[in-house]
């Protein structure tokens, strides 16, 4: 994942579609969401206005731009969050590019290349912004100024609202708002892998009481080494996610002989007994802040005192007290930075037969860790691993 504050401008570069998909709901701004965005506009002095975020995922097999030299090679990027900020910005330079013309009538190609269309080798257009099913006709229609027969749009009301707030604005004005919004308003821009999960992404966003906007964002990108991570954390427990505080037992400092929580061990052998595995994160609390685990080197290896004795301590225990041999072909363990502290980040595969801990079997049930007794044990086994 990569992350970048950007303005409409630079968003609306040439060379990039954007793919509204399917499941994104209507436009449904009304006047009033309109209405604030276009108190933005006219209130905004200097020093630019900050719109929030935008997330965007990037198609298979598309090319990605290593230079500024090839940051125009063509793209198509699917927009998975902020839609509506997005067309609201839209609709507005519509409203304001239509008062324009009045004005100067030769600009229309102009203005519209800059904006709303890639022009291929051939000198084809193409939209830039490709809207969902529901809402494209009438966009589409309202770029190229033809009629717009469909008078339940909401993004015909929402063009309509803005040329009616625009009635008595001057061509300087006109341009004014349109400097404003294509240069001076921005968001940061989220940019995914295909392959990337963008549910952490949508639970980092909408985490209450936390200002993830431009420094939220930002932070959240700078101070973190590991974007992904931070996302991963940000998703919280679940059946293939686990977080640990700490990779000791409680009141570890005075002991000779360093103890593994249980917990830890019973985590990573219930990894392996479920069908999908998981990731074992140590170092970070219940509540998702990371804690760090560099304070337990000293303890696991009084002599290195460092990442190195701190993993081979951790593949030690797990050798000794996991019944299967050669515990680590199911399992890779790696330290990784988040807000300057040590996350210990154990991925667990699936095992190819039952591992017990202290002859004791765990599984992963919902996003706990429970151990199987009696003739549900055996049931499991035999249902798990069939002979």
């Amino acid at each position: 994942m990569k992350a970048v504050e950007v303005t409409i401008k630079e968003f609306f570069r040439a060379g990039v579609t954007y793919i509204s998909p399917s499941f994104q709901r209507p436009y449904d701004w009304r006047g009033d969401d309109v209405r604030r965005y276009l108190s933005s506009v006219e209130n905004h002095i200097s020093g630019g206005f900050f719109c929030g975020s935008v997330v965007v995922m990037r198609l298979a097999n598309q090319p990605r731009a290593l230079n500024v030299e090839q940051a125009n090679l063509p793209q198509k990027l699917l927009v998975i969050d902020g839609n509506h900020r997005l067309i609201t910005a839209l609709v507005c330079l519509l409203a304001i590019r239509d008062f324009l013309l009045k004005f100067y009538p030769e600009a229309l190609d102009r203005i519209n290349d800059s904006i709303f269309f890639n022009i291929d080798a051939k000198g084809g257009r193409h939209f830039k912004y490709i809207l969902p099913r529901q809402d494209r006709h009438v966009f589409e229609a309202l770029v190229k100024r033809e009629p717009v027969d469909s008078k339940a749009s909401t993004i015909l009301r929402a063009y309509k609202y803005v040329c009616d707030s625009l009635a008595q604005a001057s061509e300087s004005m006109l341009r004014s708002y349109s400097e404003r919004i294509f240069a001076d308003f921005s968001f940061v821009l989220l940019t995914l892998d295909e392959d990337e999960d963008p549910y952490p992404i949508f639970k980092l966003l909408s985490v209450p009481d936390q200002d993830f906007t431009r420094k939220g964002l930002h932070e959240y990108t700078r101070f973190s080494d590991d974007p992904q991570l931070m996302a991963l954390i940000a998703g919280g427990e679940s059946s293939e996610v686990e977080f640990k505080e700490r990779t000791l037992s409680s009141n570890q400092g005075n002991l000779k002989q360093p103890s593994a929580s249980f917990s830890v061990l019973r985590t990573v052998a219930g990894f392996m007994n479920s069908p999908n595995g998981g990731i074992l994160l140590i170092g970070v609390c219940d509540d998702g802040k990371p804690r760090g685990v560099e304070g337990e080197y000293a303890i696991v290896d009084r002599g290195k005192s460092n990442r190195d004795g701190y993993l081979l301590y951790l593949n030690n225990v797990l050798r000794m007290r996991l019944s299967i041999e050669n515990p680590f072909r199911f399992y890779t363990i790696e330290l990784r930075s988040v807000q300057k502290r040590d996350i210990c980040v154990i991925k667990v595969s699936p095992a190819t037969s039952p591992v017990y801990l202290d002859k004791h079997l765990f599984v992963r049930s919902g996003n706990q860790t429970i151990e199987m007794l009696g003739p549900d044990l055996v049931n499991y086994v035999n249902t798990r691993w069939p002979k």
